[in-house]
C-alpha cells in the first residue's frame, strides 16, 4: 500500500515549490488524510524557477541538468579543468559529493569563469548559491550557469561547449498541508516531511509523505505536515536554501505555537533498510530502544527538523545513507516494503510511549561543560547559573535556540551550541549561519579576538534573558 502511494505521487513528476503542478500533489496528499480531525492547506510565498536549455559539445548533450538558480545564458567557450585558467572560460570539475558544489561554484564566480560544469556519475540536481553560505538574509543571485553532466556524456565534449538557456524566476505560491489528529492530551507531537522533490523523488521525499497517514497515537495530539520549499524556493535567493517552507510556517503562525509541543519527528530522504537518525543530544532515550545503533547525537541542519530546534523544540530526523540522493534513479523498490512496515511499527510505538516526553538534561549539561572549558570567564559565570537550573523546561527550550550552523573548509555543515564562537576556532575560511551570515577567512588574532568579543556579548545578553527569571 505504501509503495503504491509513493508511485501515485511520483507519477506527477518533479515538483518545484510554486509550480502549477504542486497543487495537484497537495490535493492527492489531502485525500490520504481522510482520517484527520482537521486538515489545513497553508499558502506561502516562494521563489519559483523554471528553465529550458541546450548544451552542445561536438554533439548535443541530452542528459545535462541546468541547476537552479542559474541565470539565462548564450555562451560558447573553451572548457578548462584548471581553476587558475578559467577566466572567461568554462570550468569543468569532477565531483563525488553534491555538497562540494557550493564551494566550487563560489570559486568559479570569484575567478570570472563564464560557467561551471560538474561531472557526476549520473543526472543529479542541487541548488547553486552565492557567497556567503548559510545566509538566511537575501543573497546575491548566482551570476553564472551551473551545470551537471554525467561522466558517460563526456565523450561528446572536446575542448568547447555551447550553452543556451532560457530561465524564468518569479515569486509564486507554494503550499503546506497539515493534518491534525486530536487527543484527550493537549501535548503535541509534530511529524514533518516535504513534498517538493527532484526527478521522481521517491526516497527524498515521497516515501516520508506516504508514511504520514499510517501514524497514530493514543497519547498525543499529532500534527502531520508536508512542507513545500524544503529543497528550494527561498525568497531573495537565500543561500540557506533548504527548509525555507518550515521557516515560513513558523513566521506565519501566531505567537505561542511552541506551547505544548513536546517533540518534532522529521522524516526526510529515508532509506528504510539503512536508517540514519540525527537528534539533539537531549532527546528521549525511547529512540534508543528502537533505533539505538543508528542515532547520531548531532542535529541535522539540511532538513526541516532544524527549524523546530531553532524555535526551541527538540527534534529528531529519520533519514538514510541512500546512494541515489538527488538523482534520476531515486526510486522505491518492492524489497523495501518489509523495512517500511517495520519503520511504521517503530514510529507508532514511540508515539504511544509516555517516555517520549523525557528530556535528558544531563546530555545537554555535558555539552555545556565542554563548552565552558574553552570560553572566557564572564560567559562561564552566566553558564554556571544556567547549569544550576537546567532542569527547567523553559530554559532548555531557550538553549535549543542557541544551536547554529557552521561550514568549515572542505566539510559539510555541522551544528554547534554557541555556533558563532565555535566557528571562530575552525580552520579558515569558515561560514557561520546568520541573518546575515558571516564568512571568516583571516587568521589574524586581533581580528578574531574582536569578533569573539562581539559574539560573547551577544550570547551573554541572550543568556541573561534566559536566566533572569530565576536569578
Amino acid at each position: 500500500m505504501i509503495v503504491e502511494r509513493v508511485k501515485e505521487l511520483s507519477s506527477l513528476g518533479e515538483i518545484f515549490a510554486g509550480d502549477k503542478i504542486e497543487g495537484k500533489i497537495v490535493n492527492k496528499i489531502r485525500k490520504f488524510f481522510d482520517k484527520c480531525d482537521e486538515t489545513k492547506v497553508i499558502p506561502i510565498p516562494v521563489l519559483n524557477y523554471s528553465e529550458s536549455h541546450e548544451i552542445f559539445g561536438k554533439n548535443k548533450i541530452e542528459n545535462s541538468e541546468y541547476l537552479p538558480y542559474s541565470p539565462s545564458a548564450d555562451i560558447e567557450g573553451k572548457l578548462t579543468y584548471s581553476l587558475d585558467e578559467c577566466k572567461d572560460s568554462i570550468l569543468g570539475v569532477k565531483i563525488e559529493n553534491l555538497f562540494d558544489i557550493p564551494r566550487y561554484y563560489i570559486k568559479a564566480e570569484e575567478r570570472d569563469c563564464v560557467a561551471i560544469v560538474f561531472f557526476t556519475d549520473k543526472r543529479r540536481k542541487f541548488v547553486i548559491k552565492s557567497d556567503p553560505l548559510l545566509n538566511i538574509f537575501p543573497t546575491s543571485p548566482p551570476k553564472i550557469p551551473g551545470i551537471i553532466i554525467p561522466e558517460n556524456e563526456k565523450n561528446k565534449i572536446e575542448d568547447k561547449l555551447s550553452i543556451k538557456a532560457s530561465v524564468t524566476i518569479k515569486e509564486s505560491t507554494g503550499y503546506i498541508i497539515e493534518c491534525i489528529k486530536n487527543s484527550k492530551n493537549d501535548k503535541k507531537v509534530y511529524i514533518t516531511t516535504h513534498h517538493d522533490h527532484w526527478f521522481k523523488g521517491e526516497h527524498d521525499n515521497l516515501l516520508s509523505v506516504s508514511l504520514l497517514p499510517e501514524l497514530k497515537s493514543e497519547k498525543y495530539e499529532l500534527h502531520l505536515i508536508s512542507f513545500t520549499a524544503e529543497e528550494a524556493g527561498a525568497l531573495g535567493y537565500q543561500s540557506f536554501s533548504w527548509s525555507y517552507g518550515s521557516r515560513k510556517y513558523f513566521e506565519l503562525q501566531k505567537k505561542g505555537l511552541n506551547k505544548d509541543i513536546i517533540l518534532n519527528i522529521n522524516l526526510d530522504n529515508i532509506d528504510p533498510c539503512n536508517l540514519k537518525i540525527k537528534a539533539v543530544p537531549s532527546i528521549s532515550s525511547v529512540f534508543e530502544k528502537y533505533f539505538n545503533n543508528s542515532i547520531v547525537y548531532e542535529p541535522e541542519i539540511y532538513s526541516d527538523g532544524y527549524t523546530f530546534i531553532k524555535n526551541g523544540i527538540p527534534s529528531v530526523t529519520l533519514e538514510g545513507y541512500y546512494r541515489e540522493y538527488h538523482s534520476i534513479d531515486d526510486e522505491i523498490i518492492p524489497s523495501e516494503e518489509v523495512c517500511i512496515s517495520s519503520l511504521i511499527l517503530s514510529i507508532n510505538r514511540i508515539l504511544n510511549d509516555e517516555n517520549i516526553e523525557q528530556i535528558r538534561y544531563d546530555m545537554l549539561k555535558s555539552e555545556l561543560l565542554q563548552f565552558m572549558k574553552i570560553t572566557q570567564a564572564p560567559m562561564r559565570t552566566y553558564l554556571l547559573n544556567i547549569l544550576d537550573n537546567l532542569n527547567n523546561k523553559e530554559i532548555y527550550e531557550n538553549l535549543l535556540k542557541l544551536y547554529g550552523g557552521i561550514i568549515p573548509r572542505d566539510g559539510l555543515a555541522i551544528v554547534k551550541l554557541f555556533h558563532k564562537l565555535a566557528g571562530i576556532k575552525y580552520e579558515k575560511p569558515v561560514y557561520i549561519e546568520g541573518k546575515p551570515a558571516l564568512k571568516i577567512s583571516s587568521n589574524d588574532k586581533l581580528y578574531l579576538h574582536s569578533i569573539a568579543k562581539e559574539f560573547e556579548d551577544e550570547y551573554m545578553n541572550r543568556l541573561y534573558e534566559i536566566s533572569k527569571k530565576f536569578l
